[in-house]
């Protein structure tokens, strides 16, 4: 099934601290985060279970989340200890930083038409929507391996160092996201994996074989400051040398697993 989705430009994020540094609704403002605050999507973007999801990256950089301001990766985000506004754990929902991780969380966990609402210490409420529905089962219930690699993967696939938002095209074996390239995004950059909910996080990246075409600030292929992720392959790092390829129709889409991690996100670029 095809759908077709409008959303409007989000303002640029830049992560620092714990997890993200953003500019969220604070003291005063109404406390709604909705799409046109931070979804990361910019014009229409096809989204459909075979044929791949556009979106727009910007985050400068992520870290781990295990023990990070009160998230944890057995609680639901929808749950009372999911997303806390405990002033002495300290709660994510307590600054705006930890807000802006509620919001990825959610944009990459829920899919489109679901969304969660906390509150903040000061009892101002936030709704925050989800997008790409790579783990719709953590807004309720414990996030598993499964759904720790897929919401990593996810996150770390809109990281871009200079803080610069970059249309991209993301492949992965999730049904709401799937297989499938676009005549608009034909370089792959490069795929994504690992685990930034564990502590130390597992962050990894390797080359996809135009990673060095075309090349844009912030992402693989341009000098990093301060990357989050890692490259564990030798030499070139290239993932069609160490990555298991898909099988037909989906050969070269992306890949089946990357260092023992099968769930992976592969992006292209335009």
């Amino acid at each position: 099934m095809n759908l077709t989705l409008r959303f409007r430009t989000m303002r640029s994020l830049a992560l620092a601290g714990a997890l993200f540094a953003a500019g969220c609704a604070g003291a005063g403002e109404t406390g709604s985060i909705n799409e046109s605050t931070y979804d990361g999507l910019s014009g229409v973007n096809g989204l459909s279970g075979v044929n791949g999801l556009s979106g727009v990256n910007g985050l400068s950089g992520v870290n781990g989340l295990s023990g990070v301001n009160g998230l944890s990766g057995f609680n639901g985000l929808s749950g009372v200890n999911g997303a806390t506004s405990s002033t002495t754990s300290p709660g994510l929902m307590t600054t705006a930083s930890g807000r802006s991780t509620v919001a990825y969380l959610v944009k990459c966990a829920l899919p489109v038409g679901r969304s969660i609402t906390r509150k903040d210490q000061n009892g101002v409420s936030y709704t925050f929507p989800g997008q790409f529905g790579f783990a719709p089962e953590y807004e309720t219930s414990a996030c598993g391996t499964k759904c720790q690699e897929n919401v990593s993967a996810c996150i770390m696939a809109h990281v871009n160092t200079a803080g610069i938002h970059i249309p991209i095209w993301l492949d992965a074996a999730a049904p709401t996201v799937g297989w499938g390239r676009s005549s608009t995004y034909t370089h792959q950059e490069g795929s994504f994996f690992g685990n930034i909910f564990v502590s130390p996080p597992k962050a990894y990246y390797c080359n996809g074989k135009d990673f060095a075409a075309s090349v844009v600030p912030g992402r693989l292929g341009a000098t990093q400051v301060g990357a989050p992720y890692a490259n564990p392959f030798p030499g070139n790092g290239y993932c069609a040398d160490s990555c298991v390829p898909l099988a037909s129709p989906s050969t070269g889409d992306g890949y089946k697993s990357c260092a023992g991690y099968t769930n992976v996100v592969t992006v292209w670029r335009q």
